[in-house]
């Protein structure tokens, strides 16, 4: 779509404040903590978007925000919202199938990011980066969604990776949170020769293995924040020297018996539950464990800290990829009641209530983790300057391999570290070849 008829679709509903520095991703970027700005500081739809009506189909995997649907629904009575939750893993399923039948009755979408990059590429998505409020979002969601320079869709929730621990062990231990890759080395050492259970990881799921890989992959993420992404370009390689020294750190937390015994047999739940029940002192997952540890709340004290694979004198970056990516599909009949709930979404107070309703860590300034109070250890990392979320741009084939390349190094088979990277650029190479 052309930057002339999407002003003429947007532009009734845009601020006329041009949006704020958000330009492509340096190594230089941070995310910002929450803005003090109320919600009548924000941006708030334009007059005439009272004109707009009609009814805005939503294809997610995110729950629907009941009560944020409410209010929009009284604020703007001429627009009905069909939200439409897409579970088990069936998403990029149902969005294809949806547009090869034609994209009757598709409007906005939430795509996996291969698919996101796929659509963006073929011109199926709207060309989003003119909008007036761009500025309420935290700039790391902004830059991880453009597409050869252009944004397609606006991240919903902030999908970054910690280290979950249980602070009541590492008081009794006398330990302090690692923040590099000695540090964190040290912990393991005192918790094993403490008698507790270092790291545990449901390295039975392919995921849980590459979610992991941020901690030995932290330095190289530190000097090349985006070096995945270039991995997935055919820029660089994962037989490089430095990806190398990274799978040989993952072999050393191996080798010295710092993951829990029978990883390989246990899986993502179970781990979920050995660490809930304090029978292991970390869990490196994702934000959205906090479902389980509200589900299940520990008898000890959580914390969290940003995973510290960085070596000493280097800067310690959060991994992160933007979540829940709506964007608007270009075949859409209803552009303009799309764009009154696009810009609805993206004012803190709205963004707020959805956060609070379905526990989403939202990318939108100034809200607040109030779902539960285990979410709060994660609101100072939101300051911190951001690398790569390892399985989140990785390519899809590929995932699996090095999924596997990993599970092979926690056994401690004799495979090289060499071989193994081999294998997984292999695969890497076939991908490309095949775009």
């Amino acid at each position: 779509m052309s930057k002339k008829l999407l002003s003429i679709v947007l532009g009734a509903m845009l601020l006329l404040t041009a949006c704020g520095g958000n330009e492509g991703k340096s190594e230089g970027q941070t995310t910002p903590g929450p803005s003090s700005a109320g919600p009548s500081e924000q941006a708030s739809p334009g007059g005439a978007s009272g004109d707009a009506s009609g009814t805005v189909n939503v294809l997610t995997q995110a729950l629907e925000p009941t009560k944020m649907l409410e209010k929009f629904a009284a604020e703007h009575p001429n627009i009905k919202v069909n939200w439409e939750t897409i579970g088990g893993g069936k998403i990029s399923e149902v969005i294809k199938t949806r547009l090869a039948a034609g994209g009757e009755n598709v409007d906005l979408i939430t795509p996996l990011r291969p698919d996101y990059l796929q659509l963006a590429k073929t011109g199926q998505l709207v060309d989003l980066s003119d909008l007036s409020y761009l500025d309420n979002y935290n700039p790391a969601v902004i830059d991880g969604g453009k597409v050869d320079g252009k944004l397609y869709a606006l991240s919903l929730s902030m999908n970054f990776y910690v280290t979950w621990y249980n602070k009541t062990m590492f008081d009794k231990h006398g330990l302090k949170e690692p923040t590099n890759w000695e540090e964190f080395l040290a912990v393991c050492e005192a918790l094993k020769q403490a008698g507790e259970v270092p790291i545990v990881i449901g390295s039975k799921d392919y995921g849980e293995n590459n979610h992991f890989s941020t901690i030995p992959y932290g330095s190289l993420l530190s000097d090349d924040p985006t070096w995945v992404q270039k991995v997935s370009a055919g820029e660089t390689k994962w037989t490089d020297p430095a990806s190398i020294a990274a799978m040989e750190r993952y072999k050393l937390l191996a080798d010295k018996g710092y993951f829990i015994d029978g990883a390989l047999g246990i899986g993502k739940d179970q781990a979920y539950q050995i660490f809930y029940q304090g029978k292991a002192a970390m869990i490196s997952q994702q934000v959205g464990v906090i479902e389980f540890l509200a589900a299940n709340t520990p008898d000890f004290e959580v914390g969290a800290f940003a995973p510290p694979g960085n070596d000493p004198g280097q800067e310690l970056r959060l991994p992160f990829s933007g979540g829940h990516t709506m964007a608007l599909y270009n075949g859409s009949k209803n552009k303009e009641a799309a764009a009154v709930f696009m810009e609805f979404i993206s004012q803190t107070e709205n963004a707020q209530l959805m956060t609070t309703e379905i526990n989403l860590p939202s990318s939108v300034k100034g809200v607040q983790y109030d779902f539960h109070p285990i979410a709060q250890v994660l609101m100072p990392m939101l300051t911190m300057p951001t690398a790569d979320l390892m399985h989140a741009v990785v390519l899809p084939q590929t995932k699996n391999v090095l999924a596997t390349a990993f599970q092979r190094i926690i056994s401690q088979e004799k495979t090289s570290i060499e071989d193994l990277a081999k294998e997984v650029q292999a695969m890497t190479d076939k991908e490309l070849a095949a775009q």
